[in-house]
């Protein structure tokens, strides 16, 4: 190393020594003295802690014991024992810390003799409280100074560490920066003398380096291009002609390398040409045979993309075909969806190119969305080429390319010679499926003439068959008529016998009346007896029908679907329930024979799944099986009267169940192999079977197969008698087969139109004790009546049913005056209505269901079925009984035709005057809307809760309380019905009735009686006289009500009663009246607590329950804010007079509405709720709508 870089070096480091050992003593002194600093401030916090340490256990102490004066609860010294223990330590700690301060030892013992008195102030009081001395004012204030001065003290102490803590805080600043500027000092002029030295030894030492270099450099570079030299050779000799020298030198060397950079690019272009054309004609062989075999386009244009992708090294393509003037995307490959399935020629790249017939190709694409989209992501495509597939002119569709390099073109001519072959095999495979089409056409037309060919020849053996029938069929016609001429002449003879068999028969009719009249008064009895029992049955069912109907309605949501249907099971059956009461009531009316049917529409799907709701619950509890079976060939419904069908079933379910321990229960429907027109349902179970010897007995009334009083199974034994009777009715009857601890099987058999219906008279069992003789004789009465001819039925008149639009008016005319109804028919035309005609009697209500006439104009002299039962049939169905009757006939039969509903009657021969007077109140009945109703009632509360019922309904009413008030109501205003509301029938009841009906021009307005007392014979004969209609206050009157008040107004149903409905369920007034309010139900009957608190929870009310009287006055004073009670009269330990008397006598519930609950409207009972102080009364059950309309009149006022 040169002598002058040494001496360089020694001055250098020399120096910088020097500085180095005299910067770290100067930061040795400085840290040090930092350190000092930092231990004062640290001791100065530890002080500053300990005293809040001291004047927090202190407060604690005095906080637990000031809890403890305060509860005298032991737990509120926790704090205050706990900071007996720490506080001394605290103090010590304190002192400890401050022991090198003498003013600080001072104060620490003034605060340690001010904490210890304080202590002791403490503990004596905490003496004091524990027994039960009185704690004055002065000791409390002599505690709070020797707190204060505590404060005080401890305040100093803080004070004073403060000040020594902002002293030795400034020393550490001062330390700290004398450190930091004696360090960053020494460190600049060390770093100063260290690059000044470095600099000039550096330099040296690059201009010796850059010298050797330079030679080392000329070097490289020679043998560098020497051995580049000989590597191309080298590459060029083994056939690598892509080799190529840089060479930038004017030398011998540099035109050497130049020579053989040209000799290497002329080998490798004759190369890669040759390479080329050997990939082309590869890959179109290849091609060729992707395309060979019997394959359809879309196959062919698949199986072609994938291989040019695959072959060409590509990464995506779509392939699209011409088809129906659009170019259909057939095939895709590497392409996400998306893609358009369909474009037009012209439309987006595709299209122009399908248009232009030329190829187009974009290279070097720089937009972000041409993107081939991997698993990992997305790389940027760099070219995309349109190729046409064009064959003799004709483009057949275009495909597309994609790839992330560059096309060749190599790559360019090798797809136009692959589309140009796929364009030829497309053509190819349209040729052979239209071969192939023509093929399958022409052996579908020979198989076609085939079976033409053998349906001719069948078709000749039939009319030979049918050749041979006829002429059969006329030797039978010959037979026949010979076997009329016989019968004629037993006929002749069997009416003389019928002469000699008169007088018996006048006998035998004394016998008959005799055994009628005994037989009408058994069964008065039963029936009074069984109208007993019913009442008393419907008496619990008036809960579980109403709370079941809320739950299964589930308006707030809260049930789940399961439960909701269970609820709603639980109503079906309740209702199911109820009717088979009113079926017990039908008794009477089978054996009498006086049991009508209402035909209708019954789909059997309805049946079944109404069945399977109503016992799979039922059977499954059982652990049985229930099986349903249905016929393939069953009709899609049946012409049947669905009450009496589901009766009949469910009875013969239910004993299926009843008598079925394990096993199944299986229902079969199928049509009746003997007869077509019958439908059969089979109900079959693996129960206890019947003995033979007493399956007839099972039929009998009040019979069982078991009768003993140790039977197993109850039961009334009614059932199946009832059944059997309405199968006759019906048309049809019940078989049974069954074998004794085997199972049964009942068959009910039953037509699937009424028009086959052939009904046995029901009340045959009941003639039993009648002679063998009198059978005989009504056999040949029988048999003489079928020989009389009926009368001939009028042949139908040319009507306007085929032409009736929903907009027209419909008049039904029921007339057998063919004249006549023409002539109605006529000047119903001429009143701008349609007219349709019935000619007989047994169509009428077919006909009024059918077209849902305005008015129906009907005779009483008819075929087949007379007016009178006509008219019952439309006021006994649901569907007619709101359609206004217009009653015509020769006969004088006014007042019978308005008892039993018509609205007018007219007596034949009519005059003209007379018609236009009946359209003009057929006009005036559809014109007056909305309709007007008097409600004539003594008690206004009832009468406003019964209007505003009405009202929802758009009735409107007009209330009076007084005979002559209703009276001249009726003479000045408009009213189509009255209601009168007598409560108990008595003198002013009936004078009203009279005046009413004596007064001119009301003799024909329809009265309705609504009372609340079981009537006896006597009164409602007397009653009758007068009124049109009684409904008894139940728990569903106001129903009844509202449906009688439609059927005298002919009120429009269907449509429009459905909006009625709606809108009246969704009245908001009824909703903000009762919301919100409070109300008290005192009842005895826990089932009619929860049943009324569901009803009235729906209208947001709260409700509070009592029991007894007792504990409704207890209710009372714990919630004085209730708005209403509902106080049942029969209560124990207090009843419901009392406990009234007891509210009123509250001078803050003197005005509080109280409704009285009664058991029956009994006379004298409203005066003795009144006189015990009730607002308003109303009878059990309870109707629902009557006591939400009572409250909404009760609550609104108040």
């Amino acid at each position: 190393m040169p002598k002058k870089i040494i001496r360089n070096l020694q001055i250098g480091f020399g120096v910088s020594f020097i500085i180095l050992v005299t910067s770290s003593i100067a930061s040795y002194v400085s840290i040090s003295n930092l350190i000092d600093n930092k231990a004062s401030v640290e001791h100065t916090y530890q002080v500053i802690n300990a005293s809040n340490k001291v004047w927090t256990d202190l407060q604690d102490a005095e906080t637990g014991q000031r809890g403890y004066i305060l509860t005298g609860d032991e737990r509120f010294l926790e704090p205050y024992n706990q900071s007996m223990v720490t506080l001394p330590m605290a103090i010590k700690n304190l002192q400890d810390l401050i022991a090198d301060n003498d003013a600080q030892m001072q104060r620490s013992d003034t605060l340690y003799k001010l904490i210890d008195t304080r202590l002791s102030i403490l503990k004596r009081l905490v003496r004091t409280k524990r027994a039960n001395e009185t704690i004055t004012i002065e000791q409390l204030e002599e505690g709070r100074r020797f707190m204060d001065s505590c404060r005080a003290v401890i305040d100093r102490i803080v004070d004073a560490e403060n000040q020594l803590l902002e002293v030795r805080t400034a020393n550490v600043y001062s330390a700290s920066d004398n450190t930091t500027m004696l360090i960053i000092a020494a460190g600049l002029i060390s770093l100063l003398i260290t690059f000044y030295f470095y600099t000039r030894i550096q330099k040296e030492l690059q201009d010796r380096e850059r010298l050797q270099q330079e030679l080392a450099d000329m070097d490289r570079e020679l043998q560098g291009r020497l051995a580049s030299v000989e590597r191309m050779a080298d590459q060029i000799a083994h056939g690598n002609y892509s080799v190529k020298i840089d060479e930038q030198h004017d030398d011998l060397l540099g035109n050497l390398s130049h020579s053989l950079n040209e000799m290497s690019a002329a080998l490798r272009q004759s190369f890669e040409i040759l390479n080329n054309n050997e990939w082309e004609q590869k890959g179109m062989a290849q091609f060729h045979e992707v395309l060979t075999g019997n394959k359809e386009n879309v196959e062919l244009a698949n199986d072609a993309l994938n291989y040019l992708i695959s072959y060409s090294g590509l990464v995506n393509g779509a392939c699209y075909l011409f088809e129906d003037g659009d170019l259909v995307l057939t095939s895709t490959y590497g392409l996400k969806d998306g893609l358009p399935k369909t474009l037009k020629p012209g439309e987006g790249m595709v299209g122009q190119v399908f248009v232009d017939r030329q190829p187009k190709l974009f290279e070097e694409l720089g937009q972000q969305e041409y993107v081939v989209n991997f698993a990992h992501g997305t790389i940027k495509l760099n070219a995309v080429l349109w190729m046409p597939i064009i064959s003799d002119s004709k483009c057949l569709g275009v495909i597309e390319f994609g790839t992330l390099d560059a096309f060749s073109k190599t790559k360019l001519d090798f797809f136009a010679e692959a589309c140009f072959t796929l364009a030829n095999a497309l053509i190819s495979a349209k040729s052979r499926k239209q071969v192939q089409t023509l093929l399958e056409e022409s052996q579908a037309q020979a198989e076609e003439l085939q079976v033409q060919h053998n349906e001719m020849q069948n078709l000749n053996v039939e009319l030979e068959a049918q050749t041979q029938k006829l002429q059969a069929s006329e030797e039978e016609l010959r037979v026949q008529h010979e076997e009329l001429l016989q019968s004629n002449q037993e006929m002749e003879e069997r009416s003389k016998l019928l002469e000699e068999k008169n007088l018996l028969i006048a006998e035998r009719n004394v016998e008959i009346q005799q055994k009628a009249e005994e037989l009408a008064l058994s069964t008065k009895y039963k029936t009074e007896f069984l109208a007993n029992m019913s009442h008393e049955l419907r008496t619990p069912l008036n809960s579980i029908l109403l709370l079941s109907r809320l739950m299964g309605e589930n308006a707030d949501g809260k049930l789940d679907e399961d439960y909701a249907e269970s609820a709603r099971v639980i109503h079906s059956s309740g209702t199911s329930l109820l009717t088979l009461i009113d079926e017990i009531l039908d008794l009477s009316k089978i054996e009498a024979g006086k049991m009508e049917l209402e035909y209708e529409s019954v789909r059997i799907g309805d049946i079944v799944d109404d069945l399977r709701s109503l016992f799979l619950p039922i059977v499954t509890e059982k652990s049985l099986r229930f099986n349903i079976e249905l016929d393939s060939d069953l009709p899609h419904s049946v012409e049947i009267d669905r009450q009496r069908l589901d009766q009949v079933l469910r009875n013969l379910l239910s004993n299926a169940i009843k008598f079925t321990a394990e096993g199944s229960i299986t229902l079969t429907i199928k049509r009746d192999p003997e007869d077509n027109h019958h439908v059969l349902f089979e109900i079959r179970d693996t129960g206890i079977g019947i003995a033979e010897d007493k399956q007839q007995l099972i039929f009998e009334a009040f019979q069982q197969a078991d009768g003993s009083t140790q039977r197993k199974f109850g039961g009334t034994g009614l059932g199946l008698s009832i059944s059997r009777e309405i199968a006759r009715l019906l048309g049809g009857e019940i078989r049974l087969q069954s074998v004794e601890n085997q199972g049964s099987t009942f068959t009910l058999i039953v037509p699937i139109d009424r028009n086959v219906v052939d009904v046995k008279p029901v009340t045959e069992d009941l003639l039993n004790s009648i002679s063998e003789d009198v059978k005989e004789i009504e056999s040949l009465v029988s048999d003489s009546a079928n020989t009389f001819a009926l009368p001939d039925i009028p042949a139908d008149v040319e009507d306007d049913r085929d032409h009736i639009t929903a907009d027209d008016k419909v008049i039904l005319i029921v007339e057998d005056d063919i004249h006549f109804a023409k002539a109605l028919l006529q000047y119903t035309r001429q009143q701008n209505y349609k007219g349709v005609v019935a000619v007989r009697g047994d169509v009428a209500l077919d006909y009024a269901k059918t077209y849902q006439p305005k008015a129906i104009l009907l005779d009483i002299q008819l075929p087949i079925k007379d007016g009178w039962q006509v008219m019952s049939e439309l006021k006994g169905h649901s569907a007619t009984k709101h359609i206004p009757v217009h009653i015509m006939s020769s006969l004088e039969v006014k007042k019978e035709s308005l008892l039993k509903g018509a609205i007018d009657f007219i007596r034949k021969p009519l005059l003209s005057e007379q018609i236009g007077g009946m359209f003009k109140k057929i006009e005036d009945a559809l014109e007056r809307y909305p309709k007007k109703v008097l409600i004539v009632e003594e008690n206004p509360k009832h009468a406003q809760a019964l209007a505003y019922y009405l009202s929802n309904f758009n009735i409107a009413s007009e209330i009076k309380n007084s005979v002559e008030e209703s009276v001249d109501a009726l003479s000045s205003s408009e009213v189509n019905c009255v209601i009168l509301d007598m409560g108990v029938p008595d003198r002013s009841g009936y004078e009203t009735l009279e005046a009413i009906k004596t007064k001119e021009g009301l003799e024909n307005l329809p009265i309705i009686i609504f009372t609340g007392k079981n009537l006896s014979h006597a009164e409602e004969n007397k009653i009758k006289q007068y009124a049109d209609s009684i409904v008894l206050k139940t728990a569903h009157s106001y129903q009844r009500i509202l449906d009688e008040v439609g059927l005298f107004l002919h009120l429009v149903s269907g449509s429009d009663q459905q909006e009625q409905s709606s809108k009246n369920n969704g009245l908001g007034a009824l909703n903000d009246v009762l919301r919100d309010k409070k109300v008290l139900i005192a009842d005895d009957d826990v089932r009619n607590i929860f049943s009324l608190t569901k009803s009235l929870e729906q209208y947001q009310m709260k409700v509070y329950s009592a029991m007894n009287g007792k504990e409704a006055l207890q209710q009372m004073q714990e919630n004085p804010d209730i708005s209403v009670i509902l106080m049942d009269m029969m209560m124990p330990e207090m009843d419901g007079y009392e406990s009234i008397r007891r509210v009123r006598e509250m001078p803050q519930f003197s005005r509080l509405p109280i409704i009285a609950v009664t058991a029956k409207a009994m006379i004298g009972d409203r005066e003795k709720c009144i006189q015990a102080g009730a607002s308003d009364y109303i009878s059990k059950p309870v109707d629902a709508d009557q006591l939400l309309s009572l409250l909404r009149v009760w609550l609104y006022e108040g």
